[in-house]
């Protein structure tokens, strides 16, 4: 038997703010920095955009008067702790994210639920972090049985510390009363399977520790960067809301990594970043770090853009004939992935999907086309007739294989998992 110490998380840099919104919140990350410069701007967290894990001296002495007033001597390790930061090329120049006065807790505050959300999770983690540690009372126990050894471990909550402010999920698991050498009789044998799984998609708040760990990008840019791969289309968030490759993204992706591979390696971000923080140390040369960049990078990239063609990439033959003008129909490489066109374009604009995106439900409006999945030109999935320009129906929710009493059309599936008539005359009536 022993007792467990477990210490308290530090305050928030903008990664962990982002990870942990993400995670506990469910908040996408464009989403918290939002949120984070609406409570910057109104004066009630220190600046947002940091790698930081520096505290003033002023916010570590009002948060001991704060913690010693309000939850008592017990509740104060007796000293303010001070964190430092793993981040690769942190440049810390900013405190980490902190309530500008701890005074303010939530309760009394008013604002607009979403920012209370994210202002109480951020004061909760300084205060926090300046709190004793959460004890616990561990038991380990090893019972013999021939020539195996079992194992058991068991935890029960001593003091709750930090853990009264910030609550971080853990087990408790009372054993039964113990002595040692004594003998157990076995009453029941639970066998279990366990099988590897591969690495999980990653989702926002694991893609941004991921380029942390890496030194990729900066405080200000991990919202850019997911904003713009999921803007061009090169992943797409499944069911799980993890980031899925699409077809466009492989194949950008296998050309950089075929032609360009010294751009696309890992550490090729951390390494440029790494020599402007030394350029602006004034321990480089701007002019030579560009020079060693650019000069190499030019040259492959002219005999790149003679080698590549778009046509040789992005378009394919096919024996099919365009319905509409007689023409040849190729393949076409496009944004949400590869479709059937019109060689005769631009006087034939007559394009049709590769897949079979149909959902085998007959079109309610013009009784002849079929229900299929299709792409606005900004990429947004939305349900239409595959007769169209001949037949408008288009509706936003997947359609089911249910149908209206009222008046027969589709039953369609919201986003709030609710179920509604796809014919808006039948919703108005």
């Amino acid at each position: 038997k022993k007792e467990i110490k477990r210490n308290p998380l530090p305050p928030f840099t903008t990664s962990t703010l982002q990870q942990t919104a993400g995670k506990q919140l469910y908040f996408s990350s464009q989403k918290t920095m939002f949120l984070a410069q609406r409570l910057y701007e109104k004066g009630l967290i220190s600046y947002h955009r940091t790698d930081s894990l520096n505290l003033s001296q002023e916010s570590l002495s009002s948060a001991k008067k704060f913690i010693v007033k309000n939850f008592g001597k017990d509740y104060w390790p007796g000293f303010s702790r001070k964190y430092k930061t793993k981040s690769k090329g942190a440049q810390e120049a900013h405190e980490a994210i902190r309530p500008t006065n701890i005074q303010k807790t939530p309760e009394t505050i008013k604002m607009e639920r979403t920012q209370l959300k994210l202002y109480k999770l951020i004061w909760q983690r300084f205060t926090a972090s300046q709190m004793s540690e959460a004890i616990f009372d561990a038991t380990d126990v090893k019972i013999k049985a021939g020539n195996y050894i079992f194992r058991t471990n068991g935890q029960t909550l001593k003091f709750d510390g930090f853990l009264k402010v910030y609550p971080v999920k853990f087990k408790e698991a009372a054993l039964p009363p113990l002595v040692k050498e004594e003998i157990l009789d076995l009453l029941k044998l639970t066998s279990s399977q366990h099988f590897t799984k591969p690495p999980a998609r990653y989702n926002e708040p694991t893609l941004i520790k991921t380029l942390e760990e890496h030194g990729i990008g900066r405080p200000s840019t991990y919202v850019p960067i997911i904003f713009t791969i999921q803007r061009r289309n090169y992943v797409q968030k499944n069911e799980q809301k993890r980031f899925q490759p699409t077809e466009i993204g492989i194949v950008v992706n296998d050309i950089l990594v075929e032609h360009f591979p010294k751009i696309v390696e890992i550490n090729f971000t951390a390494k440029m970043e790494s020599d402007l923080d030394q350029i602006a140390r004034g321990k480089e040369e701007w002019s030579k770090v560009v020079k060693d960049f650019y000069g190499p990078f030019e040259k492959n990239l002219k005999q790149k853009q003679g080698e590549l063609s778009k046509q040789k990439i992005a378009e394919e033959k096919t024996d099919k004939i365009c319905p509409k003008c007689g023409s040849p129909l190729i393949i076409k490489l496009g944004r949400f992935g590869k479709f059937f066109a019109c060689t005769g374009f631009p006087k034939c604009k007559f394009t049709e999907s590769l897949e079979d995106n149909k959902l085998n439900i007959k079109c309610p409006k013009c009784k002849q086309g079929e229900i299929a999945e299709k792409r606005t030109r900004k990429g947004k999935l939305f349900y239409g007739c595959d007769k169209y320009p001949e037949c408008d129906f288009a509706v936003w929710d997947k359609p089911t294989n249910e149908t209206c009493p009222k008046c027969g059309w589709p039953l369609v599936k919201t986003k709030k998992n609710q179920t509604k008539c796809s014919n808006k005359e039948c919703q108005e009536e």
